[in-house]
């Protein structure tokens, strides 16, 4: 393996062009060019739409936060600026700063872990910046010049903290939670005093200690101090901050409640060893919700009181929690649960957990008898027993277990009926958290799970009343990922089955097929898998159960609840034309559709593979074209308070900068400017090619010609696929160092980079791969562009087994690199993937791999679409990449075509790239994939000098 400065070495070398460029001419791009582009991340519009915020991130190196004015030529730069948000009222942005890579790298591991963010808060009104170190969590009020940060106090400060407190902390008040009605706050002097003679018990505080919190007043600088906080939360309309004081001996523990601009707070509950957690303020800002537990008490089984926290009386109120929650064994309110808020202030949901059980502490060793104790000693075997009748294998066992310690179920607190009620149990365990004030989607996989292994994920659904907690089946053994929506009165329910769209009635249990007897189907037409056919989903509904809408492959449909009114909203031009259709939700706060609304749709032409706006009045079901062109539109968001949407513009020359426009599309601009440097490198140019599979179908690849291509000259071309890629036709290349091929890197080095589409025959894969795209080849060579010896071929992961495969059946190719494929679909069928650690069977058998039969049933094609048992016939040089530690494919899989191949006399190179997972994560290894796939198709398509490595391998080195 290269070490760093070798690496870094032949970062020089790579990419650089055979001639010496004249000052001011474009030149070829290298491994480095790539690393110094940037990528736009964490982007924002301000409420007013005044104010756009992003970073800039380079591949390597340090990201920019940017903060510029929408209007004018105002920006603000903010070096090593990760993530940032603006205030409600657009007065103020905060930014989150890492440290810098140089920093990071020169560290030793220790020291990195004393190294914290930074952060900077601007006043967009007065342009005054302020600045502060080692900051773990930040907030900004949201309609006040207020900032509160908090920081780990360094053990050589604790003593000092420990010498005095904050005047903020003193606990003038205080409040016990042991009741369930609003109790006034008491005097701190009632407070009972622990006898002197009480035993310390022991606190698992850790995570909760040894925090400052530091509140900020924006406008004229000054700050408080205030010690031993571990959770904090401003109002989000009253001037006020809520706090968890949490020492470490626990004396001083209590939920405090601070005026800002105060400097003596309010602490209203105050109790030894209790812990707060979930701080969270409704809508209106006047009411805090929160969970008091203890830290005596393990996190994994600390049991809480949900409590609310009346802002403007000063009252703590504490909610009845019924503990006799249907299906759970011992329920309590665990750590894990979030307290979340209905947008009207009427409902608080939370969760409820079964308590673990406790597993009992095996006695030390004592005695000679004890050596000999067959408890004792089978107490500490390490065992995990298969059965064949488990829902699941026990790898998927395991990654469940790990999800289910992080889930509980959810329950809603109806805040004005002072009611608790459970939504979701062991039996119905997940539910779709909506604003529905009336019902809510909930989901059951429990009988399906053992399904998992051949055939996929499948759930039971139901229609769950928020008033009573009543579960409604509404239909059985639908896809897991099924797009349910519910009507604003809860009665009806919309969703995809068996190629149509249903209407659920609750009140009738009627299932009624609204699309039943339509020309038109409502199922993925491009479906290719021997599986169940998924549809292209439920938009949503209109408000006062009008009706809903619905997508087909090109447009949207309008559909009553009883299926009697049904309308295309933009047949005129949708399928007509190939134009796809989608709706862009602009407000994320509302669930419904207004009936006099404007729709703001995104289109994209199916046969141009170019993309647009349209908009869509609901009123007078009037479609407008705002903005189409040869380009990618992607939309970004929408200001609350203005008449601006945020979006991007891209194609294959184009990065995808950021524009702000009115809804009219009338002032549509361009506001950054992200990557200059891109007009000094040489690039490309992409269009589209059309062929005909000798499957007899119409197929389409995206060409990308190398830089000052000219006409009539033939050029090397590098082949990557995967399935459909002619809908990159206007996108702009992810400028990364990764497991992929860089298409710019090659174009500017004198390659041509095609991407065809790929479509399946079920139970032929391996073949469908070459009946697609060896004609669409064959058609590159007809123009002209491609030199018929130089024809390279990349595929990773599904497309990696498509490259080994394809090279068992033609010597087109004159090279060709396989990632982390697939080689022996015998041997992978009953392989785990490791990440999720679920069996491979269900892919083979229904999904990706679509043979559509198990290996008993079928066991001809599982060897039939399995390229290691015809390496033989391998005329071509193959280069393989795996990761040791690859969660999705076995890595053995690469060993087995290596050692065919080897023992073939074939040639063949495979790269083992240690500790690494499906796709590659450490820096270093990105970048020498990078240069050795470049190296090794220069080498076979190009002509130039095979390296070391290729010639004479690496010998073994302890890493």
């Amino acid at each position: 393996m290269l070490k760093i400065t070798q690496l870094l070495s032949a970062l020089i070398i790579v990419g650089v062009s055979a001639t010496t460029m004249a000052q001011g001419e474009q030149r070829p791009l290298t491994v480095t060019d790539i690393m110094k582009f940037r990528s736009i991340e964490s982007t924002s519009l301000s409420d007013n739409g005044k104010w756009l915020a992003y970073s800039a991130q380079p591949d390597r190196g340090d990201a920019t936060f940017y903060v510029q004015s929408v209007d004018s030529d105002a920006r603000y730069q903010v070096e090593r600026g990760i993530s940032g948000y603006f205030s409600d009222d657009s007065q103020f942005v905060a930014i989150s700063q890492k440290p810098a890579l140089l920093t990071w790298e020169k560290a030793s591991k220790k020291a990195r872990k004393d190294l914290k963010n930074e952060l900077t808060v601007i006043n967009l009104v007065t342009g005054e910046k302020h600045h502060f170190l080692d900051v773990e969590d930040f907030q900004l009020h949201a309609n006040g010049p207020w900032l509160a940060f908090s920081q780990t106090v360094k053990k050589n400060e604790e003593k000092n903290a420990e010498a005095g407190t904050n005047k903020s902390e003193g606990k003038q008040d205080y409040l016990a939670l042991d009741n369930d009605k609003e109790t006034p706050a008491k005097s701190a002097e009632n407070a009972e005093e622990k006898p002197a003679d009480e035993e310390t018990p022991e606190l698992f505080n850790e995570k909760q200690i040894n925090k400052s919190l530091t509140l900020v007043n924006l406008t004229n600088g000054e700050q408080q101090v205030i010690e031993h906080v571990d959770q904090f939360k401003f109002s989000p309309q009253l001037a006020v901050i809520a706090y968890s004081l949490s020492s470490k001996d626990g004396n001083d523990n209590g939920l405090t409640l601070l005026e800002l601009g105060a400097t003596e707070a309010k602490t209203l509950v105050a109790k030894d060893n209790a812990s707060f957690t979930q701080l969270s303020w409704n809508e209106e800002g006047d009411t805090l919700a929160f969970m008091q537990g203890d830290f005596t008490e393990k996190e994994e089984r600390r049991s809480h009181q949900l409590a609310l926290l009346d802002a403007i009386k000063g009252k703590v109120k504490t909610v009845k929690l019924d503990r006799n929650v249907p299906d759970l064994t011992s329920p309590y309110v665990p750590s894990v649960s979030k307290l979340v808020w209905s947008q009207d202030d009427e409902r608080l949901f939370f969760g409820f957990k079964s308590l673990p059980e406790e597993k009992p502490e095996m006695a030390k060793i004592e005695s000679e008898d004890d050596l000999f104790d067959i408890e004792r000693l089978t107490s500490d075997r390490g065992l995990q027993v298969w059965h064949g009748e488990d829902p699941l294998i026990k790898t998927n066992e395991k990654f469940q277990y790990n999800r289910d310690k992080k889930h509980s179920y959810q329950a809603v607190y109806h805040v004005s009926k002072n009611k608790v009620v459970p939504l979701a149990g062991k039996d119905i365990p997940y539910l779709r958290a909506t604003e529905n004030e009336q019902a809510m989607i909930a989901s059951s996989d429990l009988k399906y799970r053992k399904l998992r292994t051949w055939e996929g994920f499948f759930s039971d659904f139901y229609l769950v009343d928020l008033d009573d907690g009543e579960a409604k089946l509404i239909k059985e053994k639908l896809s897991s990922y099924n797009d349910m929506k519910v009507s604003e009165s809860g009665r009806y329910v919309a969703y995809y089955d068996q190629g149509h769209i249903w209407v659920w009635d609750s009140r009738k249990d009627r299932h009624h097929n609204v699309s039943e007897g339509m020309a038109v189907s409502f199922a993925d037409e491009d479906h290719d898998y021997p599986s169940k056919v998924p549809g292209y989903g439920i938009a949503g509904w209109v408000e006062d159960d009008q009706g809903f809408f619905a997508y087909d492959k090109f447009d949207i449909w309008f559909f009553s609840a009883d299926g009697d009114d049904k309308n295309c909203l933009t047949c005129d031009i949708g399928r007509i034309e190939q134009r796809q259709f989608r709706i862009n939700i602009e407000d994320e706060e509302h669930d419904f559709f207004g009936e006099e609304q404007t729709l703001l749709l995104t289109s994209y032409n199916d046969a141009k593979k170019n993309f647009g706006f349209y908009q869509l009045a609901l009123e007078s079901n009037t479609l407008t074209k705002l903005v189409e062109e040869d380009k990618k539109f992607e939309y970004l968001a929408t200001a609350k308070d203005a008449d601006a949407i945020l979006y991007t513009r891209e194609d294959f020359n184009e990065f995808p900068d950021l524009w702000v426009s009115k809804h009219d599309f009338s002032n549509a601009r361009k506001l950054t400017d992200v990557n200059p440097q891109k007009d000094e490198f040489l690039w490309g140019d992409a269009e589209l090619v059309e062929w005909t599979s000798t499957m007899g179908e119409p197929h389409q690849g995206v060409l990308i010609k190398p830089a000052n291509y000219v006409e009539g000259q033939t050029y090397p071309v590098l082949v990557y696929y995967y399935r459909l890629f002619s809908q990159r036709m206007y996108e702009f290349n992810d400028m990364k160092v990764n497991h992929r091929p860089n298409f710019p890197f090659y174009s500017s080095n004198g390659y041509a980079i095609f991407l065809p589409d790929v479509h399946f025959e079920i139970g032929s894969v391996g073949h469908s791969t070459n009946k697609s795209i060896l004609p669409g080849i064959q058609k590159l060579i007809d123009m002209g562009v491609a030199d018929k010896d130089a024809i390279g071929l990349h595929g990773h992961s599904w497309s990696g087994y498509q490259t080994l495969f394809s090279i068992t059946e033609t010597d087109m190719f004159a090279a060709a690199v396989s990632g982390a494929p697939v080689s022996n679909m015998t041997s992978a069928y009953s392989g785990i993937r490791l990440g999720t650690g679920l069996a491979r069977q269900f892919q083979y058998e229904k999904g990706q791999s679509r043979i559509g039969a198990s290996l008993f049933e079928r066991r001809d094609l599982y060897i039939e679409n399995s390229p290691v048992f015809f390496a033989e016939r391998i005329n071509t040089p193959l280069l393989m990449q795996f990761g040791d530690i690859d969660d999705a494919v076995p890595w053995q899989q690469g060993v087995e075509m290596y050692l065919a191949m080897r023992r073939l006399g074939k040639e063949v190179i495979f790269l083992q790239y240690e500790g690494e997972p499906h796709h590659l994560k450490k820096y270093p290894n990105k970048v020498d994939y990078t240069i050795k796939m470049k190296q090794y198709f220069d080498h076979y398509l190009k002509g130039a000098p095979a390296p070391k490595w290729m010639t004479k391998g690496e010998a073994y080195s302890e890493q």
